[in-house]
This record gives C-alpha cells, structure tokens and sequence, in this order.
C-alpha cells in the first residue's frame, strides 16, 4: 500500500505546477483541452494534467492512443522518432485537429510527425511535456526567456550563413538564406503554435541540399536518442547538406547502425541547428536522470552550446519525413552567425543575446 499513497501525494504536488503552466497558455472554459497519452506515458503526469486542465473549467479530455507497432518499440520513451502512433490511429486526427488545445504526454512524442503539421495548420496549439518535475520547475519559462529567446529568433532571421567551428576539428557550414527559424520558450498561447515544456533555445532548418564541411563530436557531447554522453570521438563530414561521412570507433559506429536501421537516406541530411539560450540548464543533468524518464531539455538548450540534428525536418517546415531523427549536443564548439561568433563552449558573447 505504501506505493500507492506516495503516488497519489506527488500526483497533488503536481497539480499546481501544471495549473501554472496552463495559466501560461492561456487556457479558459470555453475551450477544448485533449490531454494525450500512450500506455508508456507517465500516467502519475496525464492525470494530474487532466485535473489541471479541468480546474479552469475547460471542456477536458483525455486519449490515449496504441502503442508503437514493433518496428518502434526499442525506441519508445525516446522522444526523438517519428513516432506512428497516430497515422495508425483512423479517428486520432481528427480529434486532436478538433481540439483547441493539445498536450502532448505521449512516450514518444508527436514531434517530427506529418500529424503534427495537420494539427497546427488546424488552429490547434500544442505543448509537450516530457521530463521530469525537477527539470520542469528548475526550467519553468518566464517573460525573460521569452523576450530574450524573440531576440534570438529575430538575430537567426537576420543571418544568411551559420559557421561552428572547434579547436578539434570541426569547420563547418550551412545556408540559413530564407530557412525557417523556430523559436522555443517553453509555452503556447497563440492558435497554431507548438512549444515544448521546459525548453529555452531558437534554432533554423538550413536549406536543403547546402551544407559542406566537418563536424567533431568530443567525448562528454550527448547524443539523443539514446541521452548518453559520447565516449569517444566522431567525425561527421557533409556535403551537399547530408552526412556522407560518420567516421571513428564504437560511438560511430552505433551512430550509423541507428540511421542505417531505419533504411531511408533522409536520416544522413541536416534537420536543425542552433545554440543553446537556457541559463538555468544544467550540462551534467543526464548523469542523475532515469533515460527514460527525459527528453533531455538540459542538455539540448543549456546556454552557449550548439546543438544541431539529422534527419526528419517536416515539423520545422522542410520536406525530409523519415521515422529517423536524432539531435547532438556539443559544449566545446564556436557558433557564427554569418561571420559574427556568437557562442563559444557554453557561454554566449553577443551583448544583446544575452
């Protein structure tokens, strides 16, 4: 019986916490509120999120969509994929385009999806919430994270190329002209738009096909999906925007056996890069975190670092779909934008970024 009382205190705990984010996003009785589940997801958090959503009088509901078929379940809880789970589901999209506000709770995220596209191109605004409560209170966002992650966004439009560089090795660039620029705060109010609780950070899928250059991977860099620290070296060269090149020992090595795994090319091109804008993320997060409790927000956003992604696109407005998508997290890299340096291994030098 222990088990049970101590779920149902933290699952009151909880309660005000998602109350004031749901304050954030402007929810209001005469709205509809899907809270959405999968049988992975922490149900301890979709209950309580169903209670919050309730308790401003919105019209709540909660789905709980199928599992991932067998193809996906080694990489369930990751966040990372795109996940299937509701092109399997006939009526799934339609309720969730119906819906004024999505949460998404799902194990494996709607992110990266086609799905996801529809509903946001319905109106519906949507938020993910995946980690844990202590990195969801650490990180909770505020109008300083906003106003601060606006000016980053309006500094990427600004920019025509994106240069990293490293003292070890890595010299690479990407086209920026007219690409996309996604920002994230960390809450959503307005119709059609996607944010992710907790995260900090603005970051543009570069033109397709444009890209050359070599990227190292330094041991203690993440590697996500699997959230783990890298172990040893990687070398990636691009051409043409893809990765033709993933070079070194036992990190490589499973690095390629993820992509080649989904058989679908589009998993070596270039999704997303940008740099890391939260001041309270915390680099070493993962060493004390369950995996598969996280998405990893520490890390992806922590302030000064770059992070950039391979694989699908569609959700940032490109056109690459595969099921393949996975983000690395590097500390010891110099960001440009254009010729500027703007960040260099974890601290962000531009005055009016800060």
């Amino acid at each position: 019986m222990g088990s049970p009382t101590a779920t149902y205190f933290r699952t009151a705990q909880l309660v005000p916490l998602f109350q004031k984010m749901l304050e954030r996003c402007k929810v209001h009785k005469d709205e509809t509120v899907l809270v959405v589940s999968d049988p992975d997801s922490n149900q301890e958090f979709v209950a309580a999120m169903f209670a919050a959503a309730r308790s401003f009088g919105a019209d709540t509901m909660s789905l709980m969509l199928p599992p991932p078929p067998p193809e996906q379940a080694v990489f369930i809880r990751t966040g990372n994929i795109s996940s299937t789970i509701v092109a399997n589901s006939a009526k799934a999209l339609e309720f969730l385009k119906m819906s004024d506000f999505v949460i998404d709770m799902t194990s494996v995220g709607l992110l990266h999806t086609k799905e996801q596209v529809a509903v946001l191109e319905a109106g519906t605004r949507m938020l993910m919430v995946h980690d844990p409560v202590e990195a969801l209170e650490r990180l909770f966002p505020t109008d300083e994270d906003k106003e601060r992650i606006q000016r980053h966004g309006a500094r990427l439009r600004a920019t025509k190329k994106i240069r990293v560089q490293s003292d070890n090795g890595t010299d690479v660039w990407f086209d920026k002209t007219d690409a996309p620029v996604i920002e994230q705060w960390g809450w959503t109010d307005e119709p059609g738009r996607w944010d992710h609780w907790p995260g900090s950070f603005a970051y543009t899928s570069p033109t397709e096909g444009l890209g050359e250059g070599v990227i190292v991977l330094d041991p203690g860099d993440i590697w996500y999906p699997p959230k783990r620290y890298l172990q040893t070296a990687v070398k990636m060269t691009f051409e043409n925007g893809a990765a033709t090149k993933i070079e070194g020992s036992w990190d490589a090595r499973m690095i390629r056996e993820y992509i080649e795994g989904w058989e679908d090319p589009e998993g070596y091109m270039i999704s997303h890069i940008g740099f890391g804008g939260h001041k309270r993320a915390l680099w070493n997060s993962i060493l004390f975190q369950d995996p598969l409790d996280i998405i990893g927000q520490d890390g992806r956003t922590d302030w000064g670092t770059t992070l950039f992604a391979l694989g699908s696109n569609v959700t940032f407005g490109g056109t690459h779909t595969t099921g393949c998508h996975q983000d690395f997290a590097l500390k010891g890299q110099r960001f440009y934008l254009d010729d500027e340096l703007v960040a260099d291994s974890g601290e962000i030098l531009a005055d009016d970024l800060k």
